[in-house]
């Protein structure tokens, strides 16, 4: 049997009879564990306004800050690898070239020691490989010593890496090696195709390794923005969702992007993550270095919504009056998008299809 707890609530009511007014009681409120039951006649039903919940087309979205940055891999400092006099320039400021492109030619000392060593190394290498196929045939005929033989392998494989590093140090340089000649300048040239957007190049001056870059080259065609995203809209993104970008040189423009990439490291100060969005900017005017606003639209999904009215808070805790039945009403538990759309709230969990929630008038039944 359950058991029941009476609560009279009295709601004066002024009947106006000569000069006598009068006082009823109108609500009667009983408890059935933890179901609040309201007695038909109570006016607290007429103030309650409740709806079904059934879902609907749902896009999460919310607004932060962001950066415009360079696509790795597609932005490149020009540094000149060795200390030396520029006697060639090939680029200006503003000029568009592709990858291989040749930039200057840097006359080094250092430079043609390296060369040297690379032709010195390879000369060394032909002869040990003949030396040790020599000493193969020899040894399989008889002629040769087996100490002889493996001799003429150890040096063998010595000059091929030797010959090997002096080969790798000068394709870091990307210096074509078939026409590498003893004596030329070295030819510095752009790894990637785009635009020269800086060139501090003189012709006849000297470079010095710890100078800086000579030139940056880059295609901006396409930029990053890295944008922050605060720990509670986690749940709203995902790879692939489209962005709007808006900047303060052209506020009523919308450049579109998607998520390329939602980073692994919160940070402890702003609770937030950096999220890089990838935006065609073929118009060029989304400038690197800067600041910008990203609206985030999620891709839509059937989600259950309710009226902001209707959640109400305990504490850390967001619930919900649930109707059973007329009358008849339970607190639920429910968990919440942070982001608000169109003011209603998106419910996560708490809440089934077609169950009737309190969406007005919630607060009378917090007895």
């Amino acid at each position: 049997m359950h058991k029941y707890i009476r609560a009279l609530i009295c709601l004066p009511f002024m009947v106006a009879c000569g000069n006598h007014q009068t006082t009823k009681e109108v609500m009667d409120v009983t408890f059935e564990g933890d179901v609040i039951v309201i007695n038909e006649h109570s006016p607290i039903l007429r103030q309650i306004v409740v709806q079904k919940a059934h879902l609907q087309d749902f896009s999460a979205e919310f607004r932060t800050v962001g950066t415009i940055r360079p696509v790795m891999g597609k932005w490149v400092e020009i540094t000149p690898p060795f200390a030396g006099r520029i006697v060639k320039t090939s680029v200006r400021l503003g000029q568009k070239i592709n990858a291989g492109a040749l930039l200057f030619e840097l006359s080094s000392s250092e430079f043609y020691e390296a060369a040297k060593t690379y032709f010195s190394t390879q000369s060394e290498n032909e002869v040990a490989q003949l030396n040790y196929n020599r000493q193969k045939e020899l040894a399989a005929n008889g002629v040769a010593s087996q100490k002889e033989l493996e001799q003429a392998q150890s040096q063998a494989k010595i000059a091929q890496q030797e010959y090997q590093q002096a080969k790798a140090a000068l394709q870091v340089y990307h210096v074509d090696l078939a026409t590498l000649q003893m004596g030329h300048p070295l030819r510095v040239v752009s790894p990637v195709a785009g635009e020269v957007i800086k060139c501090d190049i003189t012709l006849g001056g000297y470079a010095k390794e710890e100078g800086g870059p000579l030139a940056v080259v880059a295609d901006l065609s396409s930029v990053w923005v890295v944008a922050l995203v605060k720990e509670k809209y986690f749940g709203a993104i995902k790879q692939g969702d489209r962005v709007e970008v808006y900047t303060d040189a052209h506020p009523n423009k919308i450049h579109w992007g998607n998520i390329y990439y939602i980073g692994e490291i919160l940070d402890p100060e702003t609770r937030s993550l950096e999220v890089i969005v990838a935006c065609d900017n073929s118009d060029k005017e989304l400038k690197i270095g800067m600041f910008c606003e990203t609206h985030f639209l999620s891709a839509p999904t059937k989600a259950i919504m309710l009226p902001s009215t209707a959640i109400l808070q305990e504490q850390e805790n967001d619930y919900v009056w649930v109707e059973l039945a007329k009358g008849r009403y339970v607190r639920r538990k429910v968990e919440t998008e942070s982001a608000i759309h169109n003011d209603e709230v998106h419910i996560i969990s708490g809440i089934s299809e077609g169950e009737t929630v309190v969406t007005e008038g919630g607060f009378f039944l917090n007895l």
